[in-house]
Protein backbone atom coordinates (compact mmCIF):
# COMPACT_ATOMS: atom_id res chain seq x y z
CA UNK A 1 0.00 0.00 0.00
CA UNK A 2 2.86 2.25 1.25
CA UNK A 3 4.52 1.82 -2.76
CA UNK A 4 1.27 2.35 -4.16
CA UNK A 5 0.60 5.86 -1.82
CA UNK A 6 3.56 7.64 -3.23
CA UNK A 7 2.22 7.64 -7.23
CA UNK A 8 -0.91 8.55 -5.98
CA UNK A 9 0.22 11.69 -4.62
CA UNK A 10 2.25 12.61 -7.30
CA UNK A 11 -0.07 12.34 -9.81
CA UNK A 12 -2.23 14.65 -7.59
CA UNK A 13 0.14 16.95 -7.19
CA UNK A 14 0.82 16.73 -11.04
CA UNK A 15 -3.24 17.42 -11.52
CA UNK A 16 -3.28 20.37 -8.88
CA UNK A 17 -0.09 22.14 -11.39
CA UNK A 18 -2.12 21.68 -14.46
CA UNK A 19 -3.63 24.17 -16.18
CA UNK A 20 -7.41 25.99 -14.27
CA UNK A 21 -7.00 22.82 -11.59
CA UNK A 22 -6.74 23.30 -7.81
CA UNK A 23 -6.65 22.00 -4.89
CA UNK A 24 -9.97 21.01 -3.24
CA UNK A 25 -8.95 22.08 0.31
CA UNK A 26 -6.92 25.11 -1.30
CA UNK A 27 -7.96 28.77 0.69
CA UNK A 28 -9.38 31.47 -0.99
CA UNK A 29 -6.54 33.95 -1.60
CA UNK A 30 -7.42 37.20 0.30
CA UNK A 31 -8.93 40.53 -1.44
CA UNK A 32 -6.57 42.85 0.87
CA UNK A 33 -3.18 43.19 -0.49
CA UNK A 34 -0.38 45.10 0.89
CA UNK A 35 1.28 47.26 -2.08
CA UNK A 36 3.99 49.28 -2.03
CA UNK A 37 1.60 52.38 -2.16
CA UNK A 38 -0.63 51.02 0.74
CA UNK A 39 -3.41 48.24 1.34
CA UNK A 40 -5.94 47.87 -1.53
CA UNK A 41 -9.09 45.77 -1.04
CA UNK A 42 -10.43 43.87 -3.71
CA UNK A 43 -13.06 41.10 -4.73
CA UNK A 44 -14.06 37.57 -5.72
CA UNK A 45 -15.87 38.68 -9.23
CA UNK A 46 -16.24 35.04 -9.82
CA UNK A 47 -15.84 31.92 -7.91
CA UNK A 48 -12.41 30.89 -9.38
CA UNK A 49 -10.91 34.53 -9.56
CA UNK A 50 -9.81 37.36 -7.21
CA UNK A 51 -9.46 41.21 -8.94
CA UNK A 52 -8.75 44.49 -8.22
CA UNK A 53 -9.84 46.98 -10.49
CA UNK A 54 -9.41 50.83 -10.51
CA UNK A 55 -5.26 50.11 -9.16
CA UNK A 56 -3.63 53.58 -9.60
CA UNK A 57 -0.17 53.40 -11.39
CA UNK A 58 0.89 56.61 -11.35
CA UNK A 59 0.26 60.41 -10.32
CA UNK A 60 -2.91 61.50 -12.18
CA UNK A 61 -1.57 63.49 -15.42
CA UNK A 62 -3.47 66.51 -14.61
CA UNK A 63 -2.56 69.86 -14.16
CA UNK A 64 1.06 70.60 -14.41
CA UNK A 65 1.50 66.78 -15.37
CA UNK A 66 0.04 67.29 -18.69
CA UNK A 67 2.46 65.95 -21.06
CA UNK A 68 4.85 65.20 -19.32
CA UNK A 69 6.35 61.69 -18.50
CA UNK A 70 4.39 59.48 -15.57
CA UNK A 71 5.59 59.91 -12.45
CA UNK A 72 4.86 57.08 -9.62
CA UNK A 73 1.36 56.78 -7.40
CA UNK A 74 1.23 58.48 -4.33
CA UNK A 75 1.13 56.29 -1.09
CA UNK A 76 -2.47 56.59 0.51
CA UNK A 77 -3.09 55.51 4.48
CA UNK A 78 -5.84 53.18 5.19
CA UNK A 79 -7.24 50.56 2.74
CA UNK A 80 -7.80 51.97 -0.81
CA UNK A 81 -10.98 50.45 -2.19
CA UNK A 82 -10.60 48.31 -5.58
CA UNK A 83 -13.45 46.98 -6.43
CA UNK A 84 -14.91 49.46 -8.59
CA UNK A 85 -13.72 50.11 -12.63
CA UNK A 86 -10.89 51.79 -13.68
CA UNK A 87 -11.89 55.75 -14.64
CA UNK A 88 -11.40 55.05 -18.51
CA UNK A 89 -8.89 57.78 -20.31
CA UNK A 90 -10.50 60.95 -21.96
CA UNK A 91 -11.57 60.17 -25.65
CA UNK A 92 -15.03 60.60 -27.80
CA UNK A 93 -17.83 57.80 -27.00
CA UNK A 94 -17.23 55.05 -29.56
CA UNK A 95 -20.65 52.68 -30.24
CA UNK A 96 -19.93 49.09 -30.37
CA UNK A 97 -19.65 49.58 -33.70
CA UNK A 98 -16.76 51.86 -33.87
CA UNK A 99 -18.53 55.19 -34.34
CA UNK A 100 -18.30 57.96 -32.79
CA UNK A 101 -20.88 59.91 -30.91
CA UNK A 102 -19.49 63.30 -30.73
CA UNK A 103 -19.57 63.47 -26.94
CA UNK A 104 -16.75 62.43 -24.19
CA UNK A 105 -16.10 59.99 -22.20
CA UNK A 106 -13.72 59.13 -19.60
CA UNK A 107 -11.09 61.70 -17.65
CA UNK A 108 -7.15 62.80 -17.63
CA UNK A 109 -7.31 61.21 -14.37
CA UNK A 110 -6.63 57.12 -15.69
CA UNK A 111 -3.65 55.64 -14.97
CA UNK A 112 -4.91 53.01 -13.49
CA UNK A 113 -5.00 48.82 -14.12
CA UNK A 114 -6.74 46.18 -13.24
CA UNK A 115 -5.54 42.79 -11.75
CA UNK A 116 -7.11 38.91 -12.09
CA UNK A 117 -5.53 35.52 -10.72
CA UNK A 118 -6.93 32.68 -9.65
CA UNK A 119 -8.67 32.36 -6.41
CA UNK A 120 -6.11 30.35 -4.84
CA UNK A 121 -3.30 30.40 -2.31
CA UNK A 122 -0.46 29.55 -5.01
CA UNK A 123 2.64 31.89 -5.24
CA UNK A 124 4.87 32.95 -7.63
CA UNK A 125 2.50 32.91 -10.89
CA UNK A 126 3.56 33.95 -14.22
CA UNK A 127 2.17 37.31 -15.19
CA UNK A 128 0.33 38.33 -18.21
CA UNK A 129 0.34 41.88 -19.15
CA UNK A 130 -2.43 43.20 -21.85
CA UNK A 131 -2.58 46.91 -23.12
CA UNK A 132 -5.96 47.43 -24.74
CA UNK A 133 -6.81 48.47 -28.31
CA UNK A 134 -8.54 50.95 -29.95
CA UNK A 135 -6.21 53.16 -32.64
CA UNK A 136 -4.92 54.49 -29.45
CA UNK A 137 -7.96 56.72 -29.23
CA UNK A 138 -10.55 54.74 -27.63
CA UNK A 139 -10.91 51.66 -25.19
CA UNK A 140 -10.76 50.93 -21.34
CA UNK A 141 -8.96 48.10 -19.62
CA UNK A 142 -12.55 47.81 -18.50
CA UNK A 143 -13.56 46.40 -22.05
CA UNK A 144 -11.63 43.08 -20.92
CA UNK A 145 -12.34 40.81 -18.65
CA UNK A 146 -8.79 38.65 -17.63
CA UNK A 147 -11.04 36.03 -15.27
CA UNK A 148 -10.77 32.95 -17.87
CA UNK A 149 -7.62 33.61 -18.72
CA UNK A 150 -6.43 33.93 -15.05
CA UNK A 151 -8.38 30.79 -13.91
CA UNK A 152 -7.71 28.64 -16.71
CA UNK A 153 -3.99 29.64 -17.28
CA UNK A 154 -3.20 29.30 -13.47
CA UNK A 155 -1.73 33.14 -14.17
CA UNK A 156 -1.52 37.07 -12.70
CA UNK A 157 -3.48 39.07 -15.44
CA UNK A 158 -2.98 42.80 -15.68
CA UNK A 159 -4.69 45.02 -17.91
CA UNK A 160 -3.60 48.31 -19.01
CA UNK A 161 -4.57 51.91 -19.50
CA UNK A 162 -2.61 54.89 -20.97
CA UNK A 163 -3.26 58.11 -22.06
CA UNK A 164 -4.85 58.50 -25.42
CA UNK A 165 -5.22 60.42 -28.50
CA UNK A 166 -3.68 64.25 -28.03
CA UNK A 167 -2.94 63.56 -24.40
CA UNK A 168 -1.39 60.68 -25.26
CA UNK A 169 1.05 61.31 -28.36
CA UNK A 170 1.46 65.15 -28.76
CA UNK A 171 4.35 66.68 -29.94
CA UNK A 172 4.84 70.26 -30.58
CA UNK A 173 8.40 72.57 -30.31
CA UNK A 174 6.20 75.13 -27.90
CA UNK A 175 6.29 71.96 -25.06
CA UNK A 176 9.70 70.70 -25.76
CA UNK A 177 12.19 72.45 -23.10
CA UNK A 178 15.24 70.84 -23.41
CA UNK A 179 14.91 69.73 -19.48
CA UNK A 180 14.13 66.41 -19.54
CA UNK A 181 14.20 64.27 -22.75
CA UNK A 182 10.96 62.01 -21.34
CA UNK A 183 8.55 65.05 -21.30
CA UNK A 184 10.23 65.95 -24.75
CA UNK A 185 9.64 63.06 -26.65
CA UNK A 186 5.82 63.44 -26.54
CA UNK A 187 5.21 59.75 -25.94
CA UNK A 188 3.28 60.08 -23.08
CA UNK A 189 1.44 57.14 -23.40
CA UNK A 190 3.85 54.92 -24.28
CA UNK A 191 5.85 56.33 -21.28
CA UNK A 192 2.59 55.32 -18.97
CA UNK A 193 2.90 51.79 -20.72
CA UNK A 194 6.46 51.49 -18.79
CA UNK A 195 5.81 52.99 -15.94
CA UNK A 196 3.01 50.63 -15.40
CA UNK A 197 5.32 47.70 -15.80
CA UNK A 198 7.84 49.41 -13.59
CA UNK A 199 4.86 49.41 -10.73
CA UNK A 200 4.35 45.52 -11.81
CA UNK A 201 7.98 44.81 -11.41
CA UNK A 202 7.57 46.42 -7.88
CA UNK A 203 4.11 44.91 -6.53
CA UNK A 204 2.96 42.06 -8.48
CA UNK A 205 4.74 39.28 -5.62
CA UNK A 206 2.17 40.66 -3.56
CA UNK A 207 -0.91 39.66 -5.92
CA UNK A 208 1.33 36.57 -5.96
CA UNK A 209 3.15 37.05 -9.63
CA UNK A 210 6.09 36.03 -10.26
CA UNK A 211 8.04 39.45 -11.67
CA UNK A 212 10.54 37.48 -13.56
CA UNK A 213 8.33 36.12 -15.75
CA UNK A 214 6.25 38.84 -17.25
CA UNK A 215 4.97 38.54 -20.75
CA UNK A 216 3.44 41.71 -22.16
CA UNK A 217 0.33 41.46 -24.94
CA UNK A 218 -1.65 43.17 -26.80
CA UNK A 219 -4.17 43.48 -29.61
CA UNK A 220 -4.24 46.35 -32.57
CA UNK A 221 -2.85 49.61 -31.11
CA UNK A 222 -2.37 47.69 -28.15
CA UNK A 223 0.45 45.65 -29.89
CA UNK A 224 1.80 48.45 -31.41
CA UNK A 225 2.62 49.36 -27.74
CA UNK A 226 3.70 45.98 -27.10
CA UNK A 227 6.64 46.30 -29.74
CA UNK A 228 7.53 50.09 -28.52
CA UNK A 229 8.44 48.12 -25.32
CA UNK A 230 10.45 45.58 -27.27
CA UNK A 231 12.32 48.34 -29.03
CA UNK A 232 12.91 51.09 -26.15
CA UNK A 233 16.01 51.19 -24.05
CA UNK A 234 13.50 52.08 -21.17
CA UNK A 235 11.55 48.67 -21.14
CA UNK A 236 14.83 46.68 -20.71
CA UNK A 237 14.44 43.93 -17.88
CA UNK A 238 10.75 44.84 -17.34
CA UNK A 239 9.49 41.95 -19.46
CA UNK A 240 10.37 38.49 -20.15
CA UNK A 241 8.32 37.62 -23.39
CA UNK A 242 5.72 39.54 -26.04
CA UNK A 243 3.13 38.86 -28.24
CA UNK A 244 1.94 41.34 -30.54
CA UNK A 245 -1.64 40.43 -31.89
CA UNK A 246 -2.81 42.02 -35.09
CA UNK A 247 -0.31 45.07 -34.68
CA UNK A 248 -1.27 47.86 -37.35
CA UNK A 249 0.71 50.91 -36.54
CA UNK A 250 4.41 51.87 -36.60
CA UNK A 251 6.19 54.88 -34.66
CA UNK A 252 6.05 58.17 -36.47
CA UNK A 253 9.00 60.34 -37.13
CA UNK A 254 8.93 63.82 -35.06
CA UNK A 255 8.25 65.69 -38.09
CA UNK A 256 5.32 63.67 -38.80
CA UNK A 257 4.14 64.03 -35.05
CA UNK A 258 4.46 67.69 -35.72
CA UNK A 259 2.28 67.36 -38.99
CA UNK A 260 -0.51 65.84 -37.15
CA UNK A 261 -0.16 68.46 -34.42
CA UNK A 262 -0.86 70.80 -36.67
CA UNK A 263 -3.35 69.01 -38.13
CA UNK A 264 -5.11 68.62 -34.21
CA UNK A 265 -4.07 72.40 -33.75
CA UNK A 266 -5.96 73.50 -37.25
CA UNK A 267 -9.13 71.78 -35.71
CA UNK A 268 -8.86 72.87 -32.18
CA UNK A 269 -8.21 76.60 -33.67
CA UNK A 270 -11.13 76.66 -36.12
CA UNK A 271 -13.98 76.14 -33.11
CA UNK A 272 -12.53 79.70 -31.70
CA UNK A 273 -12.19 81.32 -34.84
CA UNK A 274 -9.02 81.09 -35.05
CA UNK A 275 -5.99 79.68 -37.74
CA UNK A 276 -3.47 78.15 -37.40
CA UNK A 277 -1.25 80.92 -38.87
CA UNK A 278 -2.54 83.34 -36.36
CA UNK A 279 -0.98 80.30 -33.50
CA UNK A 280 2.46 79.91 -35.06
CA UNK A 281 2.60 84.17 -35.00
CA UNK A 282 2.41 83.87 -30.91
CA UNK A 283 5.57 83.13 -28.70
CA UNK A 284 6.57 79.94 -27.54
CA UNK A 285 5.11 80.26 -24.10
CA UNK A 286 2.01 81.83 -25.53
CA UNK A 287 1.23 78.98 -27.18
CA UNK A 288 2.20 76.89 -24.24
CA UNK A 289 -0.12 78.66 -22.27
CA UNK A 290 -2.99 78.43 -24.89
CA UNK A 291 -2.81 74.68 -25.17
CA UNK A 292 -2.68 74.24 -21.26
CA UNK A 293 -5.64 75.99 -20.75
CA UNK A 294 -7.55 73.76 -23.15
CA UNK A 295 -9.87 71.25 -21.14
CA UNK A 296 -10.18 67.61 -22.56
CA UNK A 297 -12.59 68.13 -24.43
CA UNK A 298 -11.63 70.82 -26.52
CA UNK A 299 -8.97 68.76 -27.65
CA UNK A 300 -11.40 66.03 -28.34
CA UNK A 301 -14.62 67.33 -29.87
CA UNK A 302 -13.17 69.20 -32.74
CA UNK A 303 -11.24 65.32 -33.15
CA UNK A 304 -15.38 64.10 -34.11
CA UNK A 305 -15.04 63.18 -37.75
CA UNK A 306 -11.71 63.18 -38.38
CA UNK A 307 -10.15 60.76 -35.89
CA UNK A 308 -11.92 57.45 -37.89
CA UNK A 309 -9.22 57.74 -40.07
CA UNK A 310 -6.03 59.16 -37.16
CA UNK A 311 -4.17 56.03 -35.21
CA UNK A 312 -1.84 58.13 -32.25
CA UNK A 313 1.58 56.33 -32.66
CA UNK A 314 4.52 56.77 -30.79
CA UNK A 315 7.12 59.32 -32.28
CA UNK A 316 10.80 58.14 -32.70
CA UNK A 317 12.38 61.02 -30.51
CA UNK A 318 15.69 58.76 -30.22
CA UNK A 319 15.03 58.11 -26.37
CA UNK A 320 12.02 57.07 -25.80
CA UNK A 321 11.52 55.17 -29.09
CA UNK A 322 14.61 54.83 -30.92
CA UNK A 323 13.49 54.09 -34.67
CA UNK A 324 10.79 52.18 -36.74
CA UNK A 325 9.99 48.78 -35.20
CA UNK A 326 11.95 46.76 -37.90
CA UNK A 327 15.08 48.95 -38.42
CA UNK A 328 15.50 48.73 -34.47
CA UNK A 329 15.20 44.65 -34.88
CA UNK A 330 17.17 44.86 -37.70
CA UNK A 331 20.29 46.79 -35.75
CA UNK A 332 20.04 44.35 -33.07
CA UNK A 333 19.65 47.30 -30.17
CA UNK A 334 16.23 46.13 -29.06
CA UNK A 335 15.07 43.67 -26.39
CA UNK A 336 15.32 40.32 -26.92
CA UNK A 337 12.45 38.23 -25.69
CA UNK A 338 10.39 34.70 -26.86
CA UNK A 339 7.93 36.42 -28.70
CA UNK A 340 4.96 35.53 -31.10
CA UNK A 341 3.06 37.78 -33.84
CA UNK A 342 -0.27 36.92 -35.13
CA UNK A 343 -2.40 38.40 -37.80
CA UNK A 344 -6.29 37.38 -38.69
CA UNK A 345 -7.34 36.94 -42.24
CA UNK A 346 -9.44 39.27 -42.93
CA UNK A 347 -8.29 42.06 -41.19
CA UNK A 348 -9.59 44.88 -43.12
CA UNK A 349 -12.63 43.75 -43.37
CA UNK A 350 -13.07 45.29 -39.98
CA UNK A 351 -12.86 48.18 -41.42
CA UNK A 352 -13.97 48.36 -44.87
CA UNK A 353 -18.07 49.22 -44.03
CA UNK A 354 -16.95 52.45 -42.07
CA UNK A 355 -14.47 53.59 -44.29
CA UNK A 356 -17.33 53.03 -47.08
CA UNK A 357 -19.20 56.29 -47.19
CA UNK A 358 -15.40 58.33 -47.41
CA UNK A 359 -14.90 56.35 -50.38
CA UNK A 360 -17.74 56.92 -51.67
CA UNK A 361 -17.04 61.01 -51.62
CA UNK A 362 -14.55 59.83 -54.45
CA UNK A 363 -17.17 58.06 -56.61
CA UNK A 364 -20.02 60.90 -56.33
CA UNK A 365 -18.59 62.50 -59.33
CA UNK A 366 -19.82 59.35 -60.99
CA UNK A 367 -22.64 59.60 -59.54
CA UNK A 368 -22.08 56.37 -57.69
CA UNK A 369 -21.29 54.89 -53.91
CA UNK A 370 -19.84 52.37 -51.86
CA UNK A 371 -22.83 51.92 -49.84
CA UNK A 372 -20.79 49.64 -47.14
CA UNK A 373 -21.84 50.68 -44.00
CA UNK A 374 -25.38 49.35 -44.59
CA UNK A 375 -23.45 46.10 -44.23
CA UNK A 376 -23.39 46.65 -40.67
CA UNK A 377 -27.94 46.75 -40.96
CA UNK A 378 -27.49 43.42 -42.30
CA UNK A 379 -25.90 41.86 -39.34
CA UNK A 380 -28.36 43.82 -36.89
CA UNK A 381 -31.29 42.40 -38.89
CA UNK A 382 -32.13 45.90 -40.06
CA UNK A 383 -31.86 45.19 -44.01
CA UNK A 384 -32.80 41.62 -45.11
CA UNK A 385 -29.82 40.61 -47.01
CA UNK A 386 -26.19 41.28 -48.40
CA UNK A 387 -27.67 41.74 -52.11
CA UNK A 388 -30.00 44.86 -50.71
CA UNK A 389 -26.44 46.33 -50.19
CA UNK A 390 -24.27 44.69 -53.43
CA UNK A 391 -26.60 43.58 -55.47
CA UNK A 392 -24.72 42.68 -58.68
CA UNK A 393 -21.58 40.11 -58.78
CA UNK A 394 -19.21 42.73 -59.08
CA UNK A 395 -19.99 44.65 -56.17
CA UNK A 396 -19.42 41.12 -54.04
CA UNK A 397 -16.23 40.99 -55.99
CA UNK A 398 -15.02 44.61 -55.17
CA UNK A 399 -15.94 44.61 -51.61
CA UNK A 400 -14.07 40.84 -51.35
CA UNK A 401 -11.26 42.20 -53.53
CA UNK A 402 -10.70 45.09 -51.70
CA UNK A 403 -10.66 43.25 -48.02
CA UNK A 404 -8.57 40.02 -48.94
CA UNK A 405 -5.86 42.07 -50.58
CA UNK A 406 -5.89 44.46 -47.51
CA UNK A 407 -5.68 41.91 -45.33
CA UNK A 408 -2.71 40.12 -46.90
CA UNK A 409 -0.95 43.46 -46.95
CA UNK A 410 -1.31 44.08 -43.41
CA UNK A 411 0.03 39.88 -42.23
CA UNK A 412 2.67 40.73 -44.86
CA UNK A 413 4.06 43.98 -43.02
CA UNK A 414 2.73 43.50 -39.21
CA UNK A 415 3.84 39.41 -39.13
CA UNK A 416 5.82 38.09 -41.61
CA UNK A 417 8.48 41.18 -42.64
CA UNK A 418 8.99 41.80 -38.53
CA UNK A 419 9.15 37.92 -38.35
CA UNK A 420 12.11 37.60 -40.42
CA UNK A 421 14.11 40.26 -39.61
CA UNK A 422 13.40 39.20 -35.46
CA UNK A 423 14.80 35.77 -36.98
CA UNK A 424 17.68 37.23 -37.87
CA UNK A 425 18.50 38.59 -34.45
CA UNK A 426 17.11 35.52 -32.30
CA UNK A 427 15.62 31.93 -32.64
CA UNK A 428 12.43 31.82 -30.30
CA UNK A 429 10.33 33.42 -32.70
CA UNK A 430 6.79 32.19 -33.41
CA UNK A 431 3.72 33.64 -35.79
CA UNK A 432 -0.27 32.51 -36.09
CA UNK A 433 -2.84 33.81 -38.25
CA UNK A 434 -6.76 33.27 -37.44
CA UNK A 435 -9.13 32.03 -40.12
CA UNK A 436 -11.78 30.77 -37.91
CA UNK A 437 -15.04 32.88 -38.74
CA UNK A 438 -14.75 32.23 -42.75
CA UNK A 439 -17.00 30.85 -44.79
CA UNK A 440 -17.41 27.22 -43.12
CA UNK A 441 -16.97 28.41 -39.40
CA UNK A 442 -18.48 32.12 -39.53
CA UNK A 443 -22.09 32.87 -39.37
CA UNK A 444 -23.99 33.52 -42.49
CA UNK A 445 -23.95 36.97 -43.55
CA UNK A 446 -21.28 37.62 -40.82
CA UNK A 447 -18.46 35.20 -42.74
CA UNK A 448 -19.06 37.49 -45.85
CA UNK A 449 -19.05 41.01 -44.72
CA UNK A 450 -16.33 40.45 -41.80
CA UNK A 451 -15.08 36.86 -41.63
CA UNK A 452 -12.00 36.38 -39.51
CA UNK A 453 -12.00 40.46 -38.52
CA UNK A 454 -9.44 42.31 -36.85
CA UNK A 455 -10.23 42.05 -33.43
CA UNK A 456 -11.64 38.34 -33.50
CA UNK A 457 -8.39 36.23 -31.65
CA UNK A 458 -9.44 38.48 -28.54
CA UNK A 459 -11.97 36.32 -26.69
CA UNK A 460 -10.13 33.43 -27.99
CA UNK A 461 -6.92 34.08 -26.01
CA UNK A 462 -9.05 34.83 -23.47
CA UNK A 463 -11.93 32.54 -22.98
CA UNK A 464 -15.01 34.91 -23.31
CA UNK A 465 -17.94 33.73 -24.43
CA UNK A 466 -18.45 36.91 -26.54
CA UNK A 467 -16.98 38.46 -29.52
CA UNK A 468 -16.43 42.61 -28.84
CA UNK A 469 -18.99 43.07 -31.69
CA UNK A 470 -21.64 41.00 -30.79
CA UNK A 471 -21.64 39.54 -34.36
CA UNK A 472 -19.33 36.76 -34.55
CA UNK A 473 -20.41 34.55 -31.43
CA UNK A 474 -23.82 33.90 -31.98
CA UNK A 475 -25.86 30.36 -30.29
CA UNK A 476 -25.64 28.69 -33.67
CA UNK A 477 -22.10 28.56 -33.86
CA UNK A 478 -21.71 27.52 -30.05
CA UNK A 479 -20.05 24.61 -30.86
CA UNK A 480 -17.67 22.04 -28.96
CA UNK A 481 -14.93 23.11 -32.31
CA UNK A 482 -14.63 26.64 -31.55
CA UNK A 483 -14.67 26.37 -27.59
CA UNK A 484 -11.55 23.49 -27.83
CA UNK A 485 -10.13 26.36 -30.23
CA UNK A 486 -10.33 28.85 -27.51
CA UNK A 487 -9.44 26.50 -25.12
CA UNK A 488 -5.94 25.54 -26.86
CA UNK A 489 -5.31 28.87 -28.10
CA UNK A 490 -4.98 29.86 -24.27
CA UNK A 491 -3.12 26.69 -23.01
CA UNK A 492 -0.54 27.61 -25.75
CA UNK A 493 -0.92 31.68 -23.89
CA UNK A 494 -0.35 30.14 -20.41
CA UNK A 495 2.63 28.09 -21.49
CA UNK A 496 4.27 30.77 -23.43
CA UNK A 497 3.76 33.14 -20.35
CA UNK A 498 5.18 30.37 -17.45
CA UNK A 499 8.29 28.83 -20.18
CA UNK A 500 8.64 30.97 -23.33
CA UNK A 501 7.46 28.62 -25.12
CA UNK A 502 3.99 27.78 -26.55
CA UNK A 503 4.76 24.20 -26.56
CA UNK A 504 6.31 23.77 -23.07
CA UNK A 505 4.35 24.15 -19.81
CA UNK A 506 1.56 22.34 -17.94
CA UNK A 507 -0.78 21.91 -20.96
CA UNK A 508 2.28 19.47 -22.86
CA UNK A 509 0.38 17.57 -25.64
CA UNK A 510 -0.91 20.17 -27.68
CA UNK A 511 0.00 20.01 -32.04
CA UNK A 512 3.87 21.01 -32.19
CA UNK A 513 3.55 24.97 -32.53
CA UNK A 514 6.94 25.59 -34.69
CA UNK A 515 9.22 28.45 -34.95
CA UNK A 516 9.29 30.76 -37.19
CA UNK A 517 11.83 30.05 -39.86
CA UNK A 518 13.75 32.23 -42.67
CA UNK A 519 14.23 29.18 -44.63
CA UNK A 520 12.33 29.22 -48.19
CA UNK A 521 9.55 26.17 -47.79
CA UNK A 522 9.81 25.94 -44.22
CA UNK A 523 7.23 26.31 -41.84
CA UNK A 524 6.16 29.84 -41.01
CA UNK A 525 3.10 29.88 -39.00
CA UNK A 526 0.05 27.92 -36.97
CA UNK A 527 -3.32 28.56 -38.53
CA UNK A 528 -5.84 28.35 -36.07
CA UNK A 529 -9.63 27.69 -37.24
CA UNK A 530 -12.36 25.27 -35.87
CA UNK A 531 -15.03 22.65 -37.64
CA UNK A 532 -18.35 22.63 -35.40
CA UNK A 533 -16.88 19.24 -33.47
CA UNK A 534 -13.03 20.40 -32.71
CA UNK A 535 -10.08 22.59 -32.70
CA UNK A 536 -8.33 22.54 -36.17
CA UNK A 537 -4.89 23.39 -36.20
CA UNK A 538 -2.05 23.06 -38.80
CA UNK A 539 1.37 24.70 -39.85
CA UNK A 540 1.63 26.50 -43.13
CA UNK A 541 4.75 27.23 -45.05
CA UNK A 542 3.54 30.48 -46.93
CA UNK A 543 5.72 33.62 -46.20
CA UNK A 544 3.57 37.27 -47.15
CA UNK A 545 5.39 39.58 -49.06
CA UNK A 546 3.79 43.47 -49.67
CA UNK A 547 5.72 43.44 -52.79
CA UNK A 548 4.32 40.39 -54.02
CA UNK A 549 0.59 40.96 -53.23
CA UNK A 550 0.96 44.27 -54.87
CA UNK A 551 1.72 42.12 -58.00
CA UNK A 552 -1.03 39.97 -57.75
CA UNK A 553 -3.43 43.03 -57.06
CA UNK A 554 -2.27 44.88 -60.06
CA UNK A 555 -3.16 41.71 -62.21
CA UNK A 556 -6.28 41.26 -60.81
CA UNK A 557 -7.73 44.46 -61.24
CA UNK A 558 -5.85 44.21 -64.84
CA UNK A 559 -8.65 41.49 -65.77
CA UNK A 560 -11.46 44.13 -64.87
CA UNK A 561 -13.79 45.46 -67.49
CA UNK A 562 -11.95 49.17 -68.48
CA UNK A 563 -14.70 51.14 -66.69
CA UNK A 564 -14.48 48.99 -63.98
CA UNK A 565 -10.97 49.79 -63.57
CA UNK A 566 -11.36 53.51 -64.22
CA UNK A 567 -13.96 53.73 -61.70
CA UNK A 568 -13.08 51.18 -58.96
CA UNK A 569 -9.71 50.62 -59.84
CA UNK A 570 -8.19 52.70 -56.62
CA UNK A 571 -10.97 51.38 -53.99
CA UNK A 572 -8.73 47.95 -53.35
CA UNK A 573 -5.83 49.74 -52.70
CA UNK A 574 -7.33 52.36 -50.20
CA UNK A 575 -7.05 49.63 -48.04
CA UNK A 576 -3.17 48.97 -48.55
CA UNK A 577 -2.13 50.98 -45.63
CA UNK A 578 1.26 49.63 -45.32
CA UNK A 579 4.17 49.61 -46.90
CA UNK A 580 7.49 47.80 -46.42
CA UNK A 581 10.30 49.44 -44.64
Amino acid sequence: MKRLLKPILLAALAASLAIGTAWACDPPFPTLVKTKFGPLRGFYNTEQTVAWTGVPFAKPPVGDLRWKAPQPPEKWTGVRDATQPCVPCAQIATTPDWLKTGTMAGSEDCLYLSIYRPNTMRMGLPVYVYFHGGANHFGSANDYDGSQIAAKGNMVVVIVQQRMGPLGWFTHPSLRHGESALDDSGNFGTLDNIRALKWIRHNIEDFGGDPERVTITGESAGAHNVMNMVISPLAAGLFHGAMSQSGGMNPKTVAQGEAMANQILSLVLAQEGLTLAEFNAWTPEEQEAYLRSLDASDLWLPLNSAIGTMTFDAFQDGTVVPASVTATIRSGNYNKVPIILGANKSETKAFMPLYGPALSAQLAPYGLELPWIKLIYVLKGVIPSIDYVLPTAFDKKLYQVSGYYGSRNWRAKFVDERARALKEQQGNVWAYQLNWGEPGTGPVPFDFIYGALHTLDIPFFFGQESDIWGYAFRPENDTAGRKALADTMMKYMANFARTGNPNKGPAEGLPQWKKWSNETGAEKAILFDANAEQALLSMSTEEVSIAAEQAKLYYEISTWDPMQQKIYGWVPFAFQWQTAE
